[in-house]
């Protein structure tokens, strides 16, 4: 045999070694094994279990309205506590040792109506000391959850991690709501052979290439995903439809290759959505209603709505359109007034409905304006930085004033006053001037032009600890802000000797969160001395709200003809002056195309 034959058999033998080296293998972080459940589906289950009680009724085994074996088909029964006058009621699980990356998750059936009297709370217990892990109440009043239905809860025990804890649903209340809970799992991140993904409709999953061998490049097939197919190492893939995949990698070392399929790999869970509606551009938050907007102004209505929607039914008091099924319709208010809304969301596995009161949408007239959410009103507080003073307040970093941006209005406004919500307000100088200007937007987007003025002395600013209450910084004569303008409301100088400690109220939010604050920093001089001049910077460091919330009145626009007719709009056209049509509004000129349920139609001119 020569030497080229013996070098021929020698390669062979490499390669030979080499991609019996090679191995695809692969895993994917949101794989969890349970390594403890909780199903009660027997007494024997059931009485692994602690129960205490206070009232005639207690958790026993039973079903809800609708069973969990519509989410589980092997379930059998629920734990379940009917409402009943003065509840105390707990149900506390065994002794479990918590895992490194472990969760917690349990499906709860209830309808969210009535838990303002009643609902449970669940609580880790660790050494005898017990932490709230959930409020049910707390959670309803979050996601405008309204019921009945099976709802899936997911809990990170991250910091129970090597700890002995019991986990105990606590009901108090008087004729709250029936109860079912069931599915009770705690889960571990795994990546071994047997791991599967459990996801909801629309989350991702991230892959964890953990193959063997000199691989040098990758081939991915995600049944049901998007995308598809990949040829990075560790893709992250999107889940948009129900249903059980498969996932297949190749491998390659640049000769041979190898492959594996994980068969049922990605099980894609579809739930019932959560209606939520979105705040409209050109609409403004307030205090004391949902949401203020003009009359006669087009406004998009935004579906907020999670757990994947496939159909809407919108109901509007107060519009050209009674109803739409649009997900984000356009609606006109046609007359000054206090209305509700109501949105019914639904797709396969149900529906849910938000609805307001009728005086939740102001359209028109005088009311107070701010930038903090309805549910975000009980957690106003202040930024208190030590030494240094209060963020908003007296300080001694060198911020002078303090401003409030607000977005343009759609129509011409005025504004009468300033009320300002303050957190603290003691002054030793209280003869002070404390400044409120309305100043508009300048080119740079700070605080450009002084629009009006008007102050206060710093004794005459109100606090009160028991409630929150508004200092109103009045003006002499309204100050006219017109259509199109951004504007601030802008506080301050504070007084800053020894002895003063002002502050207003705000919303702080977490990283990356809505931040609407504005502060004036004075320069400083060679000797570290705060001079006259200075500059505004917007606070992206600390995402706030400050509680600044002026008194706006939107003006009649007579740029608008709105034409009543006797039956109702069932759908609406726009063309701008080139005859394009469109079923969103255009920017300027609008030639609006009503039809009407009796087959009339009618024309509105607009101006946007």
């Amino acid at each position: 045999m020569n030497r080229f034959s013996l070098f021929l058999i020698g390669m062979a033998a490499v390669l030979s070694a080499q991609a019996q080296n090679l191995k695809a293998s692969f895993g994917a972080e949101e794989s969890m094994a349970a390594y403890y459940e909780q199903g009660w589906d027997s007494q024997a289950e059931f009485d692994s279990w602690t129960y205490s009680s206070t009232s005639s009724s207690t958790w026993k085994l039973g079903n809800a309205s609708k069973p969990f074996s519509s989410i589980d088909s092997r379930s059998k029964a629920s734990m379940v506590l009917n409402y009943a006058a003065n509840q105390n009621e707990a149900a506390t699980s065994p002794e479990i040792d918590i895992r490194s990356k472990s969760q917690l998750e349990f499906y709860c059936y209830a309808s969210g109506v009535f838990l303002v009297y009643g609902s449970w709370k669940l609580y880790a217990i660790v050494d005898g000391k017990s932490t709230l892990l959930l409020d049910q109440f707390a959670w309803a009043q979050e996601k405008g959850y309204e019921g009945p239905s099976w709802e899936k809860f997911t809990i990170d025990l991250a910091d129970y991690a090597d700890k002995k804890v019991k986990f105990s649903f606590v009901y108090q209340g008087d004729y709250g709501e029936d109860e079912a809970i069931d599915g009770f799992k705690i889960k571990q991140a795994d990546l071994g052979e047997d791991a599967k993904i459990n996801i909801k409709q629309g989350e991702s999953v991230h892959f964890l290439d953990m193959s063997e061998g000199d691989v040098r490049s990758w081939e991915w097939s995600f049944e049901g995903g998007e995308p598809s197919t990949s040829g990075e190492q560790n893709p992250v893939v999107v889940y948009e439809k129900t249903g059980v995949y498969n996932v297949t990698l190749t491998v390659s070392d640049g000769t041979a290759t190898a492959s594996t399929t994980r068969q049922a790999f990605v099980n894609v869970e579809s739930e019932a959505p959560i209606a939520a509606v979105g705040l409209p551009d050109g609409a403004y938050l307030s205090p004391w209603v949902m949401m203020f907007v003009p009359v006669n102004k087009p406004l998009t209505f935004i579906d907020k709505s999670s757990g994947k929607p496939s159909q809407w039914l919108w109901t509007f008091q107060g519009t050209d359109i009674a109803s739409s099924t649009d997900q984000n319709p356009t609606v006109t208010y046609t007359k000054a007034g206090k209305y509700g809304i109501r949105l019914e969301v639904s797709n396969d596995n149900g529906s849910n409905v938000f609805e307001t009161v009728n005086t939740a949408i102001q359209a028109g007239g005088e009311q107070e304006i701010w930038n903090i959410e309805p549910e975000e009103n009980s957690s106003l507080s202040m930024i208190e930085m030590g030494w240094y003073g209060n963020y908003a307040g007296t300080n001694w970093l060198g911020m002078g004033e303090f401003a409030e941006h607000f977005d343009a209005p759609l129509a011409d406004a005025s504004i009468s006053k300033v009320n300002i919500y303050f957190g603290k307000t003691t002054a030793k100088s209280s003869s002070a001037d404390i400044a409120v200007k309305i100043m508009a937007a300048g080119a740079d987007g700070m605080p450009g032009e002084v629009l009006g003025e008007t102050s206060l002395k710093a004794g005459e600013l109100k606090y009160d600890a028991s409630t929150v209450v508004a200092t109103e910084f009045k003006f002499e004569t309204p100050i006219e802000v017109k259509a199109g303008t951004e504007f601030f409301a802008v506080v301050g100088p504070f007084p800053n000797e020894n002895g003063d400690d002002i502050a207003i109220l705000l919303c702080r939010r977490e990283e990356g969160g809505k931040t609407t604050a504005y502060q004036f920093v004075y320069d400083e001089g060679d000797n570290y001395e705060y001079l006259e001049t200075g500059k505004w910077y917007k606070n992206v460091d600390d995402p706030i709200s400050i509680a600044i919330s002026p008194m706006l009145t939107f003006k009649a626009d007579d740029s608008v003809g709105v034409v009543e007719a006797s039956s109702p709009v069932v759908s609406r056209t726009y063309y701008n002056l080139a005859g394009v049509a469109s079923r969103r509004p255009f920017e300027g000129v609008n030639i609006v195309v009503n039809r009407h349920a009796d087959g009339s139609t009618t024309a509105t001119k607009i101006i946007r």
